[in-house]
């Protein structure tokens, strides 16, 4: 049995790093990964849904060239080739990963599935069907999570897609039907339909996004709507059935409907992957099914740690990343940093992008938070109308007294872009004001922020 000072369970975008990170100190790691190197934002996530993303930026453009005075007589889309070249950059991106493990002499990585023994021994189960214990001074999860397929009758039994298995499509599916009204679900609704299908979304939610404010969601629907999406609200599947295509019966606000298409996406929510044998360990799930931590991201064994999905972290690879800065300080620097003290930003990449960094209107009413807000239409933004991208907003809420930003929304072009700078602003304590008539270079997205802040004043 070899003995580790570390193992680390899930070569994700927490493992990854972490792994480099302990080496760095001469301390040696197993790195287990029962999948590919990578995790989810590498293999089945971030980056292949961005790369079809931009393939299906692209077709919106050519659609539109004529608003351009560019006059393009027809195209078609090859999703054959759009796969392929999604499979390109998952290949250049998890090599690069792979490589970079591969150059750190303290890291041995194992491509198994970890059993928990106890909590310091763990069983690697390989593919041969052969097996190895080996012992952690301290054990860290990193294992994600995986589609969550709802118990819904007929559905296990229909050939339905998850995020993953979409994007192996050879063919454009002619009606696409999507269950959920979440990130995925979006993401993959305005992709397709730039691609040529009919798309409709089923969501259990009364509104889009709702965890934004009322009218960043009604923005939202207004978008997928001059997009052609349809969007059933209030509305919950009951029964599948499949033969040549789907028939799906589903209640909704105003009764029972029903509904064909040729492809059904099931895109509800993930579940996390709780490794084999955690029953043998002190290790707590909560409600959800994730592991349970303290502020420091240690579990119910004081040797063993969970990051990332797996760990009910917010759902986002950076984060994730995150969550390894922060046990590596807290555990190897001596720096305890808790997982509370963090902003956290996120980006939905619909077009134009969805970001948000802190607080929006209804969370700082529900903490009874004093704020002022302002607002910043994109068809007034001298860059968004050259480009002629002109939907969305930028949203802004200030402290009145300290003039300190408290949050932001930006629903525009380059979104996440615009979200970062004001990240920046928010931990640096820079005032609404500052940013007001400080000079931004024209033509830029980003001086729009001048005329957001100008309205504070």
């Amino acid at each position: 049995m070899k003995n580790y000072d570390a193992i680390i369970i899930g070569a994700g975008q927490a493992g990854m790093p972490l792994a480099k990170k302990i080496s760095s100190k001469g301390q040696t790691v197993a790195l287990i990964e029962r999948r590919a190197i990578g995790g989810t934002c590498i293999n089945d996530g971030c980056s292949p849904t961005k790369t079809m993303g931009s393939s299906a930026k692209v077709a919106h453009m050519v659609s539109r060239a004529g608003d351009f005075g560019v006059n393009i007589s027809g195209y078609t889309i090859d999703q054959q080739k759009i796969k392929a070249r999604k499979n390109e950059i998952i290949e250049l991106f998890r090599g690069g990963a792979e490589k970079s493990l591969e150059k750190q002499d303290e890291i041995d990585i194992l491509l198994g599935e970890a059993s928990f023994v106890d909590n310091h021994h763990i069983d690697v189960a390989f593919p041969d069907e052969s097996t190895q214990r080996i012992y952690g001074k301290r054990i860290f999860i990193n294992s994600g999570t995986s589609p969550r397929v709802p118990e819904i009758k007929g559905l296990k039994e229909s050939p339905f897609l998850t995020s993953t298995s979409i994007m192996e499509l050879n063919e454009t599916p002619e009606h696409l039907i999507i269950m959920g009204g979440g990130y995925i679900g979006l993401e993959f609704a305005q992709m397709f339909r730039r691609f040529g299908s009919k798309v409709t979304i089923i969501d259990r939610g009364d509104r889009l996004v709702k965890q934004e404010d009322e009218d960043v969601s009604e923005e939202v629907s207004k978008i997928f709507q001059e997009d052609g999406i349809d969007l059933w609200s209030d509305s919950e599947v009951s029964e599948v059935s499949y033969k040549d295509g789907y028939t799906l019966k589903i209640k909704t606000s105003k009764g029972d409907k029903s509904i064909k298409g040729s492809h059904l996406l099931v895109a509800v929510g993930r579940t996390p992957n709780i490794p084999k044998g955690i029953e043998n360990t002190k290790i707590t799930l909560s409600k959800s099914g994730h592991i349970e931590t303290d502020d420091y991201l240690r579990t119910g064994e004081k040797k063993v740690y969970a990051l990332g999905d797996v760990a009910g972290s917010p759902p986002f690879t950076h984060i994730a990343y995150h969550d390894a800065h922060l046990v590596f300080q807290t555990l190897y620097q001596e720096k305890p940093v808790s997982k509370q003290d963090r902003l956290v930003p996120y980006c939905m990449f619909i077009d134009p992008q969805l970001a948000r960094i802190g607080l929006n209107e209804q969370e700082a009413k529900k903490k009874q938070i004093k704020y002022k807000s302002a607002k910043f239409l994109m068809e007034h933004s001298g860059r968004a109308l050259e480009t002629d991208q002109t939907r969305g907003f930028f949203k802004v809420l200030v402290d009145p007294k300290s003039k300190t930003i408290l949050g932001a929304t930006i629903l525009s072009m380059d979104g996440g872009e615009i979200m970062a700078v004001l990240q920046m602003a928010m931990l640096g304590g820079i005032t609404y004001d500052t940013i007001a008539s400080m000079p931004i270079a024209h033509p830029t997205l980003a001086e729009s922020l001048n005329n957001l802040m100008m309205q504070l004043e």
